[in-house]
Order: structure tokens, then C-alpha cells, then sequence
């Protein structure tokens, strides 16, 4: 077997881009002797010497070449495994393969686009860690600010709301929220980054007016204009007079504030779905919302939601905006007083409606009693992906056979949610891991949580347990008091 020609030698250093210098020492040295020099050497030497001196050659070449071929690709692989660098990291996250417009120059693969950056950067942050049980102090802390008298001495009459965290929970603050968005938008006016687009659901969304609020708020658009949500509402129901009263004043409270420089149009991809079961509420907000010309970010829906598809009946008539009338007032889907509603579980409605990696920043249900049952169904896919959520917590519906007890640890294990009794005036107590027997009494009032699971929610997760944390401080300071009577009762039996 003879070494190799020049040509092959050379073929051999171009393809594996190494020894290139070898390989061309080797063949100029062949080259330099004349033929007729070649021709003068002695037989015997030239079997001898160059024969043993070519096979050895050529031996360290093959064996060289094989070795280089076999080691580049393990190189190759240990450098795209090495996920210690964060470059290398960026790089496999940002590349430019990915990204539709791409520069010619494929030299840099790390993508400069703020925009992707800033939906991705929070994927190496570290994550929340679990939450503490309450210590017993703090739960005695707890039941003094929140005492059980009055649940204990009404749970019989729960239609009287009297119960310390229907007292604390009835016209909640969110303080936690209004801070985050405010940060978020400042931030936003200040490095002009593209947030993802908000996105909010409200089950029981009624007169829509805090549903359009979260719409201003999670938009960070000036032109949702509270005043002109009202202005509409009150038109096309023909002055207050058609209006079901609002048990915590939300058409007077004040709207969600926005810097002088937020943007003041209609092209924002936020969008606020607001479902109404009630058809004669329905027609009212689709109505107003049509003639605002916000149906792109404002979409009004009428259904129903449970814990499975179908249809139920829901009552005709009554004021616009009524609270406390629902499936409860219908006997049958015979009843001439009401008419079939198309009922969603709350997973099939995301499935049909938003992308599999949409998040939903807000979602609010509010269905007098059957909340438990709209939880239900949103356990296979929907809940895992919500940032924020408030339910309202009832003795009417299926609430009334729910434990609180059952539910909160549900939440937390299967999705992450750390659930709070949401207060004023800087006041909120946690329910995950901090729970009192006597929250098994069926009151209404309001629960909200935040899914510590998602990053995003970082900032209202903090916020919400360091305020609970500065509630407990507050001591006797925080101790709620009850309400007058005829107020709470107000809302189911006026």
C-alpha cells in the first residue's frame, strides 16, 4: 500500500483544516528533487528508506486526520452543552434563526430587539420560594384584626353579612395592583420597551365599570375614559334611574391614574373580555361599547360559565346592572320569565379564544355563589397560566357545599396561587397556609390571589405578603368593625 499522492494529501489537509504545513512541507520536499536525481538513487535504498519512511509518514497522517476527525465534533458538542456562560445562554434563546427578520451578517446570533428581551429576561430569575405556615402567633394576630364573633353569632343568617372578612374583604383596594401597573408603565414611558399585551377576563362583569377600569389600567391608554363608559351606560339605559345601584360605588370611584405622557389612542393589542350572562345587562354594555368604538380591546360576551359546557337559563327583565339575580331565580329552562344562555367551562373559553402561551394578567369572578364551580373548570389549563386572580366567596350556589378549606390549598399545590383576604387602607390577610377554622362559615365577601408560579407576578407577590406582613404589625390598629346592618344587607335584599 502506498502513501498517498500530493493531490490526495493536499485534499486531506483542506478538509480538515488542520496540518496544512505538514502536509505541504511533506510534498515540497518530493517536489524539490529532480526526476533524474530520483532515478540515480540506489534500488535498494529507495525500498529500504523511503518506502519505511513514506509508510511511517503516512500512518502519523491517517492516524492524525482520524483523531481530529473524531475529536471536533465532541469539541463542538461540549461548547454548545457548556450552559455556564450566559452569552451562550442568550445566544441559544435569542437566535437570530429564530426571528423572522434577520440582518445578512451572520456573524452575531444574539438578537438586540428590546421587545423579545424584555418578554424573556425573567427566565433566569430565581423563584419565589414557598411560602411559611403562619406561626401561631401571627394566627392569633390574625384572629384578633379579623375576631369570629360576629361569623359565629350570623352563620345562620349569612344574608345578614355580618362576619369580620366580609367586613374587611366587602370594597376592597387593590394597592398591590395599581403599583404594579403604574411601575410597569413608567417604566415603559421611560425605556420604551414593548410590554406583552394585557389581557383580562371578567366572569359576572356587570355594569363593566371595573372591568373598563382594569381595561385603562393593564392598557396604560388614556383614552379608556371611565367618565365615557358611564356617559354611555347611563344613555342607553335612560338616566340613573335604569341603573341597578352599585353596592361599592364603582361608576363614582375614581379611575385607574396615568402619567400626562401616556398614549392617548386605540392601538393597543390589550383586551379586556367582559362576560355578562344577564341578556338585558348584555345588550346595554355591547351596546356602549360599539358606540365608543372599543370593541377591539373591549369585548362584551354574553354566556354563562360553570364548571362544564352547556346552556342555562338566566332571568329576562329587572334593572340593568342588578347583582342578585342569576341561575338561582330561574325555575327550569322552561320559565317564560328567563332564556337560555350559552354556558362555557372557563378552559374551553380560553382554548377557543387566546393562543396555548397567552397569559391572562387579570381574572375576575364574580357569578353570586357559583365562583367555586367556575374554578372547577378552569383547572386543566387555564388557571395555571393567570397571573392574578379574585373570586367572591358566598353561602348562595354551589359555594354553599364548598368548602374554603378545600379550595385554597387546591389553589396553591396545583398552580401556585397564594390567596388573601383583600382589605383597605393598606390591609390584607393571608388565607394560604394562615387558615382559621372559622373561614368555613359561608359569608360573602372577596378573595384575591396572585400566581407565584409566574415571574411576571413577581412584584404583586411581594407586595401583597409584605403588606400582609405590615398588617400584622399594625396590631390593634387593624382590628375591623363591622358595618351598619341595613348596608349589608343592601345588596341581596334591595
Amino acid at each position: 500500500m502506498a502513501p498517498p499522492k500530493n493531490a490526495e494529501l493536499e485534499m486531506i489537509c483542506i478538509n480538515t483544516g488542520t496540518l496544512a504545513s505538514l502536509c505541504l512541507l511533506w510534498s515540497t520536499e518530493e517536489d524539490m528533487d529532480p526526476p533524474e536525481v530520483i532515478a540515480e538513487r540506489p534500488r535498494l535504498r529507495q525500498r529500504r528508506g523511503s518506502r519505511w519512511v513514506a509508510w511511517a509518514f503516512y500512518f502519523t497522517i491517517a492516524f492524525a486526520v482520524l483523531s481530529l476527525l473524531k475529536l471536533e465534533p465532541i469539541a463542538r458538542n461540549s461548547v454548545s452543552n457548556d450552559n455556564s456562560d450566559p452569552i451562550i445562554k442568550e445566544t441559544k434563546l435569542y437566535s437570530t434563526a429564530d426571528d423572522p427578520i434577520q440582518e445578512s451578517n451572520q456573524s452575531s446570533s444574539i438578537v438586540s430587539d428590546e421587545r423579545i428581551y424584555s418578554q424573556h429576561q425573567s427566565d433566569t430569575s430565581t423563584p419565589l420560594k414557598q411560602l411559611d405556615q403562619c406561626t401561631p402567633e401571627q394566627l392569633k394576630t390574625i384572629e384578633m384584626q379579623l375576631p369570629p364573633e360576629d361569623c359565629l353569632k350570623y352563620k345562620s343568617q349569612p344574608w345578614m353579612q355580618r362576619c369580620s372578612f366580609t367586613y374587611a374583604s366587602r370594597c376592597p383596594d387593590a394597592i398591590w395592583l395599581k403599583d404594579f401597573y403604574t411601575q410597569i408603565h413608567s417604566e415603559t414611558s421611560a425605556s420604551m420597551k414593548l410590554q406583552p399585551p394585557f389581557v383580562g377576563i371578567f366572569i359576572g362583569c356587570n355594569k363593566g365599570f371595573d372591568a373598563f377600569n382594569a381595561l385603562r389600567m393593564g392598557s396604560g391608554i388614556k383614552h379608556f375614559e371611565k367618565s365615557n363608559w358611564r356617559d354611555a351606560i347611563l344613555k342607553n339605559v335612560g338616566g340613573s334611574s335604569g341603573l341597578h345601584h352599585s353596592v361599592c360605588g364603582q361608576d363614582i370611584e375614581l379611575q385607574f391614574s396615568l402619567q400626562e405622557n401616556s398614549p392617548n389612542d386605540t392601538t393597543s393589542d390589550a383586551i379586556l373580555h367582559c362576560v355578562e350572562p344577564m341578556p338585558q345587562t348584555y345588550r346595554v354594555l355591547n351596546r356602549s361599547a360599539v358606540q365608543l368604538n372599543i370593541t377591539e380591546n373591549f369585548k362584551v360576551v354574553n354566556a354563562a360559565f360553570s364548571h362544564k359546557d352547556g346552556s342555562v337559563p338566566f332571568p329576562k327583565g329587572g334593572k340593568v346592572g342588578v347583582e342578585n339575580k342569576g341561575i338561582a331565580n330561574c325555575n327550569g329552562a322552561n320559565d317564560a320569565a328567563c332564556t337560555n344562555v350559552k354556558m362555557y367551562s372557563l378552559d374551553t373559553y380560553v382554548d377557543e379564544n387566546f393562543s396555548s402561551n397567552t397569559t391572562i394578567n387579570y381574572l375576575s369572578v364574580d357569578v353570586e355563589g357559583y365562583d367555586s364551580d367556575v374554578l372547577l373548570g378552569g383547572y386543566r389549563t387555564a388557571l395555571s397560566r393567570t397571573q392574578y386572580l379574585e373570586f367572591e366567596y358566598n353561602w348562595m350556589g354551589p359555594w354553599g357545599k364548598q368548602k374554603l378549606s378545600a379550595i385554597i390549598p387546591e389553589l396553591e399545590n396545583n398552580f401556585g396561587f397564594a390567596c388573601y383576604w383583600p382589605g383597605t387602607d393598606g390591609n390584607i390577610w393571608r388565607i394560604t397556609k394562615c387558615f382559621l377554622d372559622y373561614y368555613d362559615i359561608h359569608f360573602w365577601s372577596n378573595v384575591a390571589c396572585v400566581n407565584r408560579r409566574i415571574d411576571e407576578a413577581r412584584y404583586i407577590a411581594e407586595k401583597m405578603e409584605n403588606m400582609f406582613l405590615d398588617t400584622l404589625e399594625k396590631g390593634d390598629d387593624a382590628v375591623v368593625i363591622g358595618f351598619d346592618k341595613i348596608q349589608m344587607t343592601t345588596q341581596y335584599l334591595g
